[in-house]
């Protein structure tokens, strides 16, 4: 499945049209609508130790195995 395991991102449909939707120039308004087609946006995922993660969640997870809060220098 196109899912994220830790923050459940998955694929979404997008709707976006090509160009204006009407012409206000010398000609006047187009007859016809300019077409709206879906689109289909996913996510940029990374399997990490065999689970998928979107790129956000896979730095907090890395991050969070690297560096414990515990042991974060004091600055």
């Amino acid at each position: 499945m196109l899912a994220c395991t830790r923050c459940g991102k998955g694929k979404t449909i997008s709707a976006y049209s090509r160009h204006k939707k009407g012409s206000s120039g010398a000609g006047g308004t187009w007859a016809l609508r300019a077409p709206i087609h879906q689109r289909t946006q996913k996510p940029n995922l990374h399997v990490y130790k065999g689970d998928k993660y979107c790129t956000k969640c896979l730095r907090i997870v890395k991050g969070n195995l690297h560096f414990p809060k515990e042991t974060l220098p004091q600055v």
